[in-house]
């Protein structure tokens, strides 16, 4: 087994090119960990959001706190609330952060290895 504690993973301001701010994010399991899969802790402060994206493989998050939303290229709005989960397919061009007027954490977790970026989402 391998501990890896929530200190040991700094949190950092997320890249403006594919964020609208304010959102930080915070590595927790990557391929330097000999896992499968990535993961990642995200932070929205009110307002934050991904910029339009795809995957090339499943993404799914999991609701921390606060409350955060997810919109796909349909319109199709889903709320994130804590512990509540939503399951991306590869390919599909989505964006995700806080709800208006909150802020909002989920947990990202990435099967696939590449993110595809696209245009702003607001």
């Amino acid at each position: 087994m391998k501990v890896i504690g929530k200190t040991e993973r700094a949190h950092g301001l997320v890249d403006d090119a594919n964020f609208v701010l304010p959102a930080l994010t915070q590595p927790m399991l990557g391929r330097d960990d000999g896992a499968p899969v990535r993961a990642y802790r995200v932070t929205f402060g009110e307002g934050g959001r991904t910029y339009w994206h795809s995957h090339d493989d499943v993404q799914i998050l999991f609701g921390l706190s606060g409350q955060c939303v997810v919109k796909d290229r349909a319109g199709e709005e889903i709320n994130l609330n804590p512990g509540d989960m939503v399951i991306i397919d590869a390919g599909e061009e989505h964006w995700h952060g806080a709800s208006s007027g909150t802020d909002g954490e989920h947990l990202a977790i990435n099967l696939g290895s590449h993110t595809t970026w696209l245009e702003s989402s607001i």
